[in-house]
């Protein structure tokens, strides 16, 4: 590697064609910043972000997860989550229902539609975690369409 005046790293004359800097990252690095960023989570943590954030939902509890997000957890929440458990959903299945709320729902957590929710998704045999992430990111890709409308 070779270095100007100033201690900059030279490039060895490439001319670089991407109009956009996505295009540019694309062409020096052969590979996408979403590519290049799961490279780099991987060799820190050893998965990918879609293992650990599985691994992450499935070993916590409801309660924990609330905690964690919202820093308390009152009443109505425990409520909300036996009534979840009581239609069968698992425990990481409600996790990502809560992380879906959390991040989409432009009002916070508001409990009867998060039990509504569950009650959809417990109807759609939503019911284990991969199934919930793939519903998640199905129904987040619908959203992205209709406003790019």
């Amino acid at each position: 590697m070779t270095k100007d005046k100033k201690g900059r790293k030279k490039v060895h004359r490439k001319v670089i064609h991407g109009t956009t800097p996505v295009e540019r990252f694309q062409e020096i690095h052969g590979m996408t910043v979403e590519e290049w960023n799961e490279q780099q989570f991987k060799a820190k943590t050893g998965m990918t972000p879609e293992e650990w954030y599985t691994k992450q939902v499935k070993s916590t509890t409801p309660l924990d997860f609330i905690k964690e997000h919202y820093d308390t957890v009152t009443e109505d929440d425990i409520k909300l989550v036996k009534d979840l458990q009581l239609l069968g959903l698992k425990d990481g299945v409600i996790n990502v229902l809560l992380d879906y709320v959390e991040i989409f729902s432009r009002i916070g957590m508001v409990h009867p539609l998060v039990r509504e929710m569950g009650k959809n998704w417990h109807k759609e045999n939503i019911l284990t975690v991969e199934k919930a992430m793939v519903f998640v990111r199905e129904e987040h890709k619908k959203y992205k369409e209709s406003s790019e409308k």
